[in-house]
């Protein structure tokens, strides 16, 4: 998804003219003195007055308050969201229908959801297989995330392991806390919607516990056997029962979990041997 042309120009107009302030204090690139200056400059000149503004957040406040491009309220309400910038080197790691996915590489790691501008983000992108390593600046606009318009690419090959961890981690991310839509509200306070804030709420499982123990209790019980293989059946069946009992006795105890998984993984070793 993009942003309107509207608000793409919109964006632009009010980002050169912060911009072009930060130079007139700064000094970062000489000549640039008005948001037009901008336009003329090669993008790794901009990239230097960005990342600077970034290092003096103060001057965002002397623009909020000097307001020196004479912006009504609702435009000077945009400006003022991006106190609530996220600045940082990021994995983007997938491209759905409403925005790009953006995972923070500091820890702790936050997925964020960010529209594009005028082009799609996937294009930007140059349209290769996820992750990406960028740098970039998110910034809110009217209840969204975008970004500033420029993203450096990292060139770093990432092996099939690493690429599989950050999948977990995007998963996990994903149940756990959402994808971040909105940093603020329409004042530019801060207000953080995730997608998880989007859905029904699910109705609460039943209380399966005491079903599972007694599933335990009597696959306990079940230590004799005519074959082998009944043998390593019941042994597979004993250990996915011990598996769903942890996960219901204790969601957090994921290192439990892992155990009690291990043990099914060598009850279905054993079984398969007898089996193949």
């Amino acid at each position: 998804m993009n942003l309107s042309n509207e608000e793409s120009a919109l964006f632009f107009k009010l980002w050169f003219s912060l911009l072009a302030y930060a130079n007139r204090h700064l000094q970062v690139v000489p000549g640039i003195v008005e948001p037009e200056d901008i336009l003329d400059e090669p993008r790794e000149q901009v990239v230097k007055i960005r990342d600077a503004l970034v290092k003096h957040p103060e001057l965002l406040e002397s623009y909020i308050r000097e307001n020196p491009a004479t912006l009504p309220p609702e435009e000077l309400a945009v400006v003022s969201s991006w106190r609530h910038w996220v600045s940082g080197d990021f994995f983007v790691v997938r491209f759905l229908k409403p925005y790009a996915v953006f995972l923070s590489s500091k820890e702790p790691g936050h997925l964020y959801g960010v529209i594009s501008l005028y082009d799609p983000l996937e294009e930007v992108l140059g349209g290769g297989p996820v992750p990406i390593y960028v740098r970039a600046l998110l910034l809110p606009f009217r209840q969204r995330i975008i970004y500033d318009g420029i993203i450096v690419f990292h060139s770093i090959y990432f092996g099939p392991g690493f690429r599989a961890s950050l999948n977990d981690t995007y998963n996990e991310l994903k149940e756990r806390e959402g994808i971040i839509e909105q940093l603020t509200d329409s004042s530019g306070r801060p207000q953080i919607r995730t997608s998880l804030d989007r859905q029904k709420p699910r109705k609460p499982a039943p209380d399966w516990y005491p079903v599972v123990a007694e599933i335990v209790a009597q696959a306990e019980k079940m230590r004799q056997a005519d074959t082998k293989v009944q043998s390593a059946a019941f042994g597979l069946l004993r250990a996915a029962a011990a598996l769903a009992r942890s996960t219901l006795a204790d969601p957090s105890a994921k290192e439990e979990h892992i155990q009690a998984l291990r043990q099914v993984n060598s009850a279905l070793t054993r079984l398969k041997k007898l089996l193949y």
